[in-house]
């Protein structure tokens, strides 16, 4: 039904249609974050392979693994919601504007019932007038 609304009868109706281009699913992957501190970097690369002996056991380091694992968590979690909204967003600016041709399509569907009614009956009129009497 939307495809007939918005692509045929809208070319009927010489409504000009949007050039809408289709969205794309973003995946992000933990190798997608940009993180520009070079020992996050090192650190998270380090605490996400699986060489224990290069870490040195300890508090300090523990917390600091800790640490940096929550952060490239939240780093993770914030891209996939930004990823998801620029996703929604895409999908709400898509169905607006199908909407709008929807209703651009109405519009000029009324206009031309409207008119042909108009004329219509103007003529029954006029035709009444001058043959009545």
């Amino acid at each position: 039904m939307r495809s007939v609304v918005c692509e045929r009868l809208a070319s009927l109706t010489r409504v000009r249609t949007l050039d809408v281009t289709d969205t794309v699913d973003i995946k992000v992957d933990s190798d997608d974050m940009d993180v520009s501190n070079p020992v996050i970097t090192s650190s998270l690369s380090s605490t996400s392979s699986a060489a224990p002996a290069l870490i040195p056991a300890g508090p300090i380091t523990s917390s600091v693994e800790r640490l940096l694992a929550s952060i490239n968590d939240l780093l993770e979690r914030r891209l996939r919601s930004d990823a998801e909204l620029r996703h929604q967003t895409d999908m709400n600016q898509q169905m607006m504007n199908e909407w709008m041709i929807a209703a651009a399509v109405l519009d000029r569907i009324c206009f031309i019932v409207f008119s042909i009614t108009f004329v219509f009956a103007s003529l029954v009129f006029a035709l009444l007038f001058l043959f009545h009497p």
